[in-house]
This record gives structure tokens, C-alpha cells and sequence, in this order.
């Protein structure tokens, strides 16, 4: 190939280099245009709702999912929330709780709410005072455990403009913890005191290497307290079940 072909060759190449630049300007410049204010909304609210989320989160796994529960046994201040129960001697426990993970959800979104719209509140004030114009509603909270995650979405929409108008539907953001695993333990667990009467531990251990659980038999009461070795993840929960009068049986101090 002579030199003019071959510098007609490279000038084509660089055309098109320039039109695919525009091109992807064109269509990112919407997006970029938020971004350039160094406030980045999914990383913004994930930084202001992850601490208080999960410091919520252990507070109210300590009581089976509950910052006040109705229905408990005290040990060494603690207060172990019946999952399932009885007051009659030979007999399996009446499960109390039978949506475990979801009314955990439903506890912690009510504890995090407020905090939650107040960031999304935080998150307009901080672009107004950047000079962009935002429209935003209240919104709600979704809380969702999944394995290896606890999900925080927030429902508010909102729509951010200066030059250019950016709209968002939803905010969402994830914490690693491992209590969904936990609170499937908690619930199968519930499931065999209901059944059976009582527990073989060792099974779930067998299956989940990572997996304490801690049982402890008390004045007819079962205390359990689930843990994750390597998160440290813990959920507490007692049941009542099968239990035998003063004098009989055996009890685990």
C-alpha cells in the first residue's frame, strides 16, 4: 500500500474514533451530569443508613427479631423471645412465630425508616445547595435478607436538574451479613421443637461448618443462641417444648 492510501487509511481510523466519542457523550452526558458534583446517590445514602442499619440489625437479632418482645424468658439480662411454646408438661410447642425472616424484615425497616428518609432528605438539601433543582417524594423502605446480604432499597423517587434533568426511581444498597442463613437455622429449629419435641443440633453443623449454635435447657425453657464464626452474625430465641415436671428429665446448665 502506497503512503496516500495508507494516510487515508489512518485519517478514517481517526474519524470514526471522534464520531464514537461524540456519540457515547451524547448519550452519557445525562448520567455524568449528576455524578461531576462528587455526590453519587447510591453511595451517598449507602453510607448513611449501613451503620445504623446493622447496628440495628444485631440490636434487635439479640431478641429474635424484636426491639420490645411481647413474649420472652430473661437469662443473665437477656431478654430470649419464644418462638415456640407450651405450658403443658409432655407436650410439643405451639409455634408463635411462624414467619421468622419476615417479621425480622418488618421490625428492622420500622426501626430504620425515619433514619432513612432523613438521609434521602440530607441527599436533596445537599444538591440544592450545589444549584440543582430536585423534586423528590418521601418514599418507603424495602428490607430484604438474602443469603450473604441484608438489601436496603428505598423507594423515593427523585428527579435532579440543572442543564441537564436525571430521574431515579430507586435507591438500593447491601450490607454482607449472614443472618438470612442464621434465621432459616432459627426457623427449621422451631419447626422440630413443634414436631418432635426437641432438637439434634450436630445435624445443622454437619451441613454448615460455619454455624454455632449454643443450647442451653433452663427450668423447662430452651435458650438458643445461633452464630456465624466468620461474620459473627448471632441471633438469639428460646422455646418451651416437651417439658417434664420438677424431678424429671435432665437439665442442661
Amino acid at each position: 500500500m502506497d503512503t496516500g492510501k495508507r494516510g487515508q487509511v489512518t485519517l478514517f481510523v481517526i474519524v470514526a474514533v471522534i464520531i464514537v466519542g461524540v456519540v457515547a457523550v451524547i448519550f452519557l452526558a445525562p448520567r455524568l451530569q449528576v455524578y461531576i458534583t462528587d455526590v453519587e446517590p447510591n453511595s451517598y445514602l449507602a453510607n448513611c443508613i449501613e451503620d445504623d442499619a446493622r447496628e440495628t440489625m444485631e440490636q434487635l437479632a439479640m431478641n429474635g427479631g424484636y426491639l420490645e418482645p411481647e413474649s420472652y424468658v430473661s437469662y443473665q439480662g437477656e431478654k430470649f423471645t419464644y418462638f415456640c411454646y407450651t405450658s403443658e408438661f409432655y407436650e410439643p410447642c405451639v409455634v408463635q412465630q411462624p414467619l421468622i425472616k419476615r417479621n425480622f424484615e418488618m421490625e428492622l425497616k420500622k426501626q430504620i425508616e425515619p433514619r432513612a428518609r432523613q438521609c434521602v432528605n440530607d441527599l436533596k438539601k445537599l444538591y440544592e445547595t450545589k444549584g440543582y433543582d430536585v423534586q423528590a417524594d418521601v418514599g418507603n423502605l424495602n428490607v430484604t435478607f438474602i443469603p450473604g446480604k441484608l438489601n436496603l432499597e428505598f423507594l423515593s423517587p427523585m428527579t435532579i436538574s440543572k442543564e441537564n434533568v436525571q430521574t431515579f426511581r430507586k435507591f438500593s444498597s447491601s450490607i454482607d451479613t449472614e443472618m438470612y442463613d442464621l434465621l432459616l437455622t432459627a426457623s427449621s429449629i422451631v419447626d422440630f421443637e413443634s414436631t418432635l419435641g426437641d432438637t439434634e443440633t450436630l445435624i445443622y453443623i454437619q451441613y454448615y461448618p460455619d454455624l454455632k449454635i449454643e443450647k442451653i435447657k433452663r427450668d423447662g425453657n430452651t435458650l438458643y443462641t445461633l452464630s456465624n464464626v466468620v461474620s459473627k452474625d448471632e441471633f438469639q430465641f428460646a422455646t418451651r417444648s416437651l417439658v417434664w415436671p420438677q424431678g424429671y428429665g435432665v437439665e442442661e446448665i
